[in-house]
């Protein structure tokens, strides 16, 4: 088949999410799988023919099934275009191997399979065992949940699939990390770390498989691995999250805490998780009672509260039709003003952007912002520039490039004046706005990355942002489907 005619499998196993394109699975494979050192060892020692894809037809399209890290190497050097995030490493390549690169050949040998599901036992025997890159337990599992979607029960796949030891294991990994999909958590960083491949279940089973940890996050399985029940109320997301905080800056990830039960660091996660979920441990003692409240002297009309108390909030109920009074003395939380946290308040879904693009969310996300205000602001340019590139990438146009000034020019030619929403910012970037150095122009990320007389505070960078995030939400947003 030629070459050009052979799609990426855009649900490939490897894949923390399904793609929504081609251009977001090359991004991904070159990314997160290496396949750079592939196309290198395409063009040094050619292409071996005794290594045959095997391809599945799905709607018209010859989709790879397995050698999508070669076929997109083969595709790339053939039109770099294909990976944007690599587009300028590969044409390097390419011209420095010139013959090598024309060489490698148009048209490659292929295995069809009539569906996934014939196909599947050979993925299995060569994936789970030692012929390729063997997949991790994530991928597997992904695999595995594929082949239950196709009709398949455990059982089946314990005999068919007999390079997997432990089918359960893998389906509770698989039905934990689609847990986390559509787990409501209230820190957008957090929730796309917990689904990105950062977050290796592994590791994160030692949590969700521990007897007094899983009922306190929510989780419980049947003797196939399925869920019956998963992370659902406040309390719960709660705990989850502190665990999830705790993997993340590495201080469960070792397993040394989860791993030893019967130590003291152990004993302290649970009992603070605990009391998360607002459970008490059967060896607390018991409350000391409190004595009744003297009456107040002087008693008001009903709902009043009493003399010292704080003034109760109405809150309209849930019938819409009246106000409910708040409990006497009961704590009104309310969240920080942005401008008096230490970090920006980020609040766009950067959940299926590329992993490079994801990164630089994450880090404006967590940069403090008065210890660092000029690193900040040269961060939030990168997110900016690299988020209107992407933003062209996504829709077939891998031109847009350049620094800032150049692909903001780019986006004032096709939207400013017909997004009318969007005028602003981009005049304020392209320095439209009064005072030139006003916070998120052009002129003021040039002067923080290259004036060596620039000062940048805290409150610029906030300022900065809440001017631009609206634009770099439109920006990250998918392409709208063409078809109705």
């Amino acid at each position: 088949m030629k070459v050009d005619a052979l799609s990426l499998d855009l649900n490939n196993y490897r894949f923390a999410v399904a793609q929504p394109d081609e251009a977001m699975a090359f991004n991904d494979l070159f990314e997160g799988e290496d396949v750079m050192s592939v196309a290198r060892s395409l063009l040094h020692e050619g292409y071996r023919t005794n290594e045959v894809p095997l391809v599945v037809e799905e709607e018209g399209w010859y989709v790879v099934l397995e050698a999508n890290r070669r076929v997109s190497a083969l595709r790339a050097l053939r039109d770099p275009s294909l990976v944007p995030n690599h587009r300028h490493k590969l044409e390097a390549l390419v011209k420095r191997y010139q013959a090598d690169a024309d060489d490698l050949p148009d048209e490659i040998y292929v295995t069809v399979y009539p569906d996934r599901g014939s196909a599947a036992p050979v993925l299995a025997r060569q994936h789970i065992g030692a012929d390729k890159k063997s997949w991790g337990l994530d991928e597997q599992a992904r695999f595995v949940l594929a082949q239950l979607a196709g009709g398949a029960d455990v059982a089946t796949l314990k005999a068919t699939l007999t390079g997997i030891k432990d089918v359960p294991r893998l389906v509770r990994m698989g039905r934990v990390r689609q847990a986390l999909h559509s787990t409501p958590f209230t820190d957008p960083a957090l929730a796309s770390y917990a689904t990105g491949r950062e977050l290796k279940m592994s590791a994160f089973e030692y949590a969700y498989k521990d007897r007094a940890l899983r009922p306190l996050m929510g989780f419980e399985f049947d003797g196939d691995g399925n869920l019956v029940a998963q992370p659902r109320t406040p309390a719960q997301v709660a705990v989850l999250e502190r665990l999830l905080r705790g993997f993340e800056v590495g201080e469960l990830s070792t397993r040394k805490v989860l791993n030893d039960k019967k130590g003291a660091d152990y004993a302290k996660l649970v009992d603070e998780l605990q009391q998360l979920a607002g459970v008490v441990s059967p060896d607390a003692p018991a409350p000391i009672p409190t004595p009744p409240t003297p009456a107040p002297s002087t008693v008001g009309p009903p709902g009043t509260p009493p003399p010292g108390a704080p003034d109760a909030a109405p809150t309209t109920s849930p019938s819409g039709g009246g106000t409910d009074t708040k409990v006497p003395g009961a704590a009104l939380v309310r969240p920080n003003h942005p401008d008096t946290k230490r970090k920006l308040y980020v609040t766009v879904d950067f959940s299926r952007l590329p992993s490079g693009l994801q990164k630089r969310f994450l880090e404006l996300q967590r940069i403090d912002v008065e210890a660092f205000p000029a690193a900040a602001a040269m961060l939030l340019r990168s997110v900016v520039e690299s988020s209107v590139k992407h933003h062209y990438a996504v829709r077939g146009d891998h031109r847009v490039s350049g620094t800032l000034n150049e692909v903001v020019r780019r986006l004032a030619d096709d939207y400013k004046k017909v997004v009318k929403s969007l005028d602003k910012q981009i005049s304020l970037l392209q320095n439209g706005l009064s005072p030139r150095l006003r916070p998120g122009s052009g002129d003021w990320f040039n002067a923080a990355a290259h004036d060596p007389n620039s000062v940048v505070n805290d409150q610029q960078v906030r300022e900065a942002w809440q001017e631009l995030e609206p634009l770099v939400r439109f920006l990250i947003q998918p392409p709208v489907s063409s078809t109705s």
